[in-house]
């Protein structure tokens, strides 16, 4: 008698079978086979499955394809709002401080076209500015309307804008005026400022963004007075309505064109037009509407 010792292993050498048995010298060759034959037969039967990989082996790749994705995504503005700023013909607003809400970051809304002096003037006498009032400018551009409101009226000002290079012009205008102790400039987000210190607050912003500041527009003392350039407020009934015809920075095909005080502003680059004022004054008088419920309700944000 021969002895025979077999080890069957299984993956990876785990679970290791160790069988001995002794044959018969005249029947070695069929023992041996059917031994084998019988032994890997029941190891493939008490086999354990293989573990289901884990679930972050497969989730990884997934997890860094949205980060890229996201890293590379367009900021969260309103794209809809840059485009038809752009793309508007002289009537554009004149702000560049509005960022959508929520995003992740304060990208620009909208493009910066300068409100003509004629127009900031004209802002300041129906919101009846004094020496006793505050200013905020959401979006101030080159800082003309407080500077001028400091200037001309007495009054403090702060004016808000997220456009580096506007908010460098503002600073110049300030120094240039020597209204440093009345006005200051700051580089915020118009939806994340707190108006309540305010008693006048000045606008040049597409439609719908003056419409999305109304919640903050209502913390307001009564009695402060809303001013826009060119653009009402959808849901709100304003006090006044005045048209004043003004030149505005053009190029030759008619769109709003202003690239910066360093541009010369001569009268190839002029187009007269009118500009609309519009004044609300705090509480401000929503309008009526009724809904498809068929109940009345007052307007305002959406």
């Amino acid at each position: 008698m021969k002895p025979v010792l077999l080890v069957v292993a299984g993956p990876n050498g785990a679970g290791k079978t160790t069988v001995t048995a002794r044959l018969r010298e005249d029947h070695w060759s069929e023992g041996v086979g059917c031994l084998t034959l019988a032994i890997l037969l029941l190891a493939s039967c008490s086999r354990t499955p293989s573990a289901t990989p884990p679930a972050s082996a497969s989730i990884a790749p997934l997890a860094t394809a949205s980060t890229s994705s996201v890293a590379s995504a367009p900021s969260a503005a309103p794209s809809a709002s840059t485009s038809s700023a752009a793309s508007a013909p002289s009537a554009a607003p004149s702000a560049s401080a509005a960022a959508a809400p929520g995003d992740g970051g304060d990208a620009l809304d909208i493009i910066y076209v300068p409100t003509p002096q004629i127009v900031v003037d004209k802002m300041l006498e129906v919101a009846k500015v004094t020496s006793s009032d505050v200013v905020y400018d959401l979006g101030c551009g080159d800082g003309r309307i407080v500077v001028a409101a400091a200037k001309k009226l007495g009054a403090t000002g702060i004016g808000f804008d997220l456009d580096p290079a506007r908010v460098s012009e503002a600073h110049a205008n300030v120094q240039r005026g020597h209204v440093g102790a009345l006005v200051s400039i700051r580089t915020e987000n118009v939806f994340s400022v707190d108006l309540r210190p305010a008693t006048v607050v000045t606008l040049y912003l597409l439609p719908e963004l003056n419409v999305r500041l109304i919640p903050q527009l209502e913390k307001l003392r009564p009695g402060s007075r809303i001013v826009s350039h060119d653009f009402d407020m959808e849901g709100v009934i304003p006090d006044g309505h005045w048209t004043v015809m003004a030149p505005e920075f053009v190029n030759d095909e008619g769109y709003s064109a202003y690239k910066g005080s360093g541009v010369p502003e001569d009268a190839k680059h002029y187009k007269e037009r009118a500009h609309d004022v519009y004044l609300w004054t705090v509480p401000l008088k929503k309008v009526w509407t009724r809904g498809a419920d068929g109940d009345a309700r007052r307007g305002g944000t959406k």
